[in-house]
């Protein structure tokens, strides 16, 4: 119903991208709009749809993977999971601080953050396991990338953890770590066909009766707990056909860093595809 009612206010025009020309901009008003404190999959969608760029929108469906994924994590603020290893750098790995088991140390290098400047929750892989750590909890440490030729408006960076302390309660397997893998292309998806039904406003009535099935699909698709590779596989087709409907009749040259981001919606393409074929 939720999900409905945020098609039917966006179509009534009560819903709409949002100007943000900067990640703070983001930031302020992906909390000003209350997106944070909705349901992760409707956040996603909510969120897709007041984006004004495709940086915004990889946010958003990012945010609405950790949350489902991670519900411990909090919702105010944004989270990063940050899985890539450093190749130069020694690699993250946890420690037990004490014998009876009261705390655990983390240590190591991660070699993409997303959101970096404006992180607040981190999910940091060490082998087969992922803690929650607060990114600004004592040793831990940021560094930024000057530039990036993909979302390059959001900010991407390494992070550094010295001798940093981990609540035993903060610790979750490898089960949570592979769900959170085949979760995040459903969430960013989602977004990213609210973002182009958003984008639209109007201009091919039945690419937007057809963006709107295919919202409620992969809505169904996220909050699924297993979902047939051959059914993902033909949504992910669903949503490349509409993105070369949408670049025909809206001029993308207008949306901000659209040449360079427009690859976000078929990110995951070639890995759903190759599943599917197994």
């Amino acid at each position: 119903m939720a999900l409905a009612a945020s098609i039917e206010a966006l179509l009534r025009g009560e819903l709409g991208p949002c100007s943000a020309g900067d990640e703070a901009a983001w930031y302020k008003t992906w909390h000003d709009l209350g997106l944070h404190a909705l349901p992760p999959t409707l956040s996603a969608l909510r969120g897709g749809m007041c984006a004004d760029r495709l940086s915004w929108v990889f946010v958003a469906g990012y945010q609405g993977a950790i949350r489902h994924v991670f519900p411990e994590v909090s919702r105010q603020g944004w989270a990063a999971y940050v899985a890539t290893e450093d190749e130069a750098r020694p690699s993250a790995t946890l420690s037990a601080l004490a014998a009876d088991g009261e705390a655990i140390i983390l240590n190591g290098h991660k070699s993409w953050v997303a959101q970096s400047r404006h992180v607040d929750h981190l999910l940091v892989t060490a082998g087969n396991q992922c803690v929650l750590v607060s990114a600004q909890a004592p040793g831990v440490e940021f560094s930024h990338r000057d530039s990036c030729k993909f979302l390059d408006t959001m900010s991407q960076g390494y992070g550094a953890f010295e001798n940093v302390t981990i609540a035993p309660d903060s610790v979750f397997d490898h089960d949570l770590m592979r769900d959170f893998g085949r979760r995040e292309p459903r969430f960013v998806m989602l977004a990213g066909a609210g973002h182009l039904l958003a984008q639209l406003k109007g201009a091919d009535p039945t690419l937007e009766q057809d963006l709107i099935s295919l919202i409620l699909a992969l809505a169904a698709v996220c909050e699924s707990e297993h979902v047939v590779p051959k059914t993902f596989a033909a949504l992910d087709r669903a949503l490349q056909a509409a993105v070369v409907r949408f670049s025909d009749v809206v001029d993308c040259s207008a949306l901000p860093d659209w040449q360079a981001d427009e690859r976000l919606l078929s990110m995951y393409s070639a890995r759903i595809q190759e599943r599917a074929k197994r």
